[in-house]
């Protein structure tokens, strides 16, 4: 169990409480992955010897990453629709030591289908669809998720290169996968794969604490634990949301400090709301800059029309005036921090 869970049983029972497809079909694949832990161990023995064997991957690695709650799902899901790619699915969450294997045996049996724009917290609701694979990322990055690492080690990026190696010569073609947190860490994983690039996503800063005070509740149940990737250099205050506004703007730091890191060509900066007035312009992106191919994008535009942008008010008004407040104060904070003397 990743460390960030601080109530696990509590979470098992929001889950089930919450009547949403997806989040039941995650109880579910848990549950069945736990069952099927011995065939998994068997498998990993085939495995192993697909990554000892493997060369380096030659085809494009794509990774959307982002804070979370800021539109990451719903981009992975439009490029997995429209993007000629593979990508890792909920099946690998059963299988998670033998993902390649697993797919291999039984990916005839999950029958894939157009992925549909819904989620509940980046969850689908059937095996074929993509899933974030955080358990094999834990392999390089650690078990501990709100641990931001520099750089890796020689095993560790030796490791990653020989499974995105196999990966993909068991699956040739461009890999598409999320992972939020790369978007603090995505230098470390860049070092290692040079054919790596990064869509990250930001969101309007009031709007994203919002989203992640409620995502406090629906996932810890309470609002003092953090969700998602916290500052490591400064205590969590006592004040909810001065402390949820802080992560909103260290995201936003990080964020910058990593495209200056890997440079704009590999990382890419995406707004969530311009990507929701029009997709088709990040589909026909990285279809020429990433993948090398021209597309028609008039004919993208007639089969991908826009998103509505969930930018509203979804809390009781007291507490989004102090949200907005408090992000008001530390961003007249941060101008005088940075103002000239």
């Amino acid at each position: 169990m990743p460390q960030q869970f601080h109530d696990p049983f509590g979470l098992l029972n929001r889950l089930i409480r919450s009547k949403d497809r997806a989040a039941w079909f995650a109880v579910a694949t848990s549950l069945l992955g736990l069952l099927l832990t011995p065939l998994d161990i068997v498998f990993q023995v085939r495995e192993q010897k697909l990554y000892q064997r493997a060369a380096k991957s030659s085809h494009p690695l794509i990774f959307v990453c982002g804070a979370p709650r800021t539109g990451t799902t719903l981009v992975t899901q439009v490029l997995v629709n429209h993007l000629p790619v593979r990508y890792l699915n909920n099946l690998t969450a059963v299988f998670p030591r033998s993902p390649i294997i697993a797919n291999q045996l039984f990916g005839r049996l999950v029958k894939p289908r157009p992925t549909s724009y819904s989620s509940y917290y980046g969850k689908s609701d059937y095996l074929s669809g993509p899933n974030d694979a955080l358990y094999i990322w834990d392999r390089w990055l650690g078990n501990d998720r709100s641990r931001i690492r520099e750089s890796l080690n020689a095993e560790e990026k030796l490791e990653m290169t020989h499974f995105f190696g196999a990966f993909q010569m068991a699956y040739p073609g461009p890999l598409l996968n999320k992972n939020n947190n790369l978007n603090v860490q995505a230098n470390a994983v860049a070092d290692a794969l040079d054919n790596a690039y990064f869509l990250c996503m930001t969101r309007d800063p009031l709007y994203l604490a919002q989203s992640l005070y409620l995502a406090r509740l629906d996932i810890h149940g309470n609002a003092d634990a953090a969700y998602g990737i916290h500052d490591p250099n400064r205590q969590s205050t006592p004040d909810v949301f001065d402390d949820v506004c802080r992560q909103v703007l260290f995201h936003h730091r990080k964020i910058q400090q990593q495209q200056a890191l890997i440079g704009p060509e590999r990382f890419w900066i995406i707004p969530y709301e311009q990507f929701c007035s029009e997709p088709s312009a990040l589909v026909a992106q990285v279809f020429e800059k990433i993948l090398k191919t021209s597309i028609r994008i008039e004919e993208l535009r007639k089969t991908l029309s826009k998103f509505e942008i969930s930018n509203r008010t979804k809390v009781d008004h007291e507490i989004f005036e102090r949200i907005q407040n408090t992000m008001v104060r530390l961003l007249e904070e941060s101008e005088h921090q940075v103002a000239p003397s």
